[in-house]
């Protein structure tokens, strides 16, 4: 459409061939009528196609992902939810609460093959992840609608026992009076170490492992299932 050509006749008619009506006695009124009509046409048409950032709205990009890449780079510590969640009661918020205290229960094992990091997948509402996460989100990407939180140093358990509600949301209990903990710090010192541990039922990580860092992520993010290419069926992880 941003070509027009122009038919000449013996009178020196100019007529657009996109609008087969349309005709001018100069080139020059053809040329303006070209520039003002079909141009800003297609210009239009390639606005409508450019994909717009939600957090600063004059800013668009060709495609989606070169907003992903700009809320990456430009809008890292963005963390403010999506308007317009319905809040859930707080009994929906408490027994979700205690699904996710009891999934990560389940990972704990007390088998010293099985140290090391886990991971628990939970499908669940955004308004349900905002419900028990919202005031720990590091992060929000609107264009992708995933949340990420993190929680570690020295007092991330004890935040994590403050937003479950729950002092041994990160033990399992066994018989035989053994535990197995979810390790979120261990002091840089070995005298600390040895301290805390030493009269200890816990199972614990290896000594040369102290310098490691330990943090727990909680990331929501929308996934979407295709039935048959008709139905779309998007739930929240």
């Amino acid at each position: 459409m941003s070509q027009s050509i122009s038919q000449s006749t013996s009178n020196a008619i100019f007529s657009c061939i996109l609008c087969s009506k349309k005709t001018f006695k100069s080139k020059r009124g053809f040329n303006i009528y070209n520039t003002r009509i079909h141009e800003l046409q297609d210009r239009d048409i390639t606005t409508n196609t450019r994909v717009f950032c939600t957090i600063y709205t004059r800013k668009s990009f060709k495609n989606k992902q070169g907003l992903i890449r700009h809320e990456r780079y430009t809008h890292g510590t963005y963390n403010i939810p999506r308007a317009n969640l319905i809040s859930l009661p707080e009994e929906a918020i408490n027994e979700f609460k205690e699904t996710i205290v009891y999934l990560i229960q389940r990972q704990l094992s007390n088998h010293s093959s099985l140290v090391g990091s886990r991971c628990i997948t939970i499908p669940c509402l955004e308004s349900q992840f905002i419900g028990v996460f919202g005031n720990y989100i590091a992060r929000y990407a609107p264009t992708q609608q995933t949340y990420e939180c993190v929680f570690t140093g020295e007092y991330a358990y004890e935040t994590l026992q403050s937003i479950f509600g729950d002092s041994n949301w990160g033990i399992h209990h066994y018989t035989g009076n053994q535990k197995t903990a979810v390790i979120l710090f261990i002091p840089t010192q070995t005298e600390d170490v040895y301290n805390n541990t030493e009269n200890s039922d816990f199972d614990t990580l290896p000594q040369d492992q102290n310098t490691a860092k330990f943090e727990m992520k909680v990331k929501c993010e929308q996934r979407g299932i295709k039935e048959l290419s008709i139905m779309n069926t998007q739930a929240d992880f």
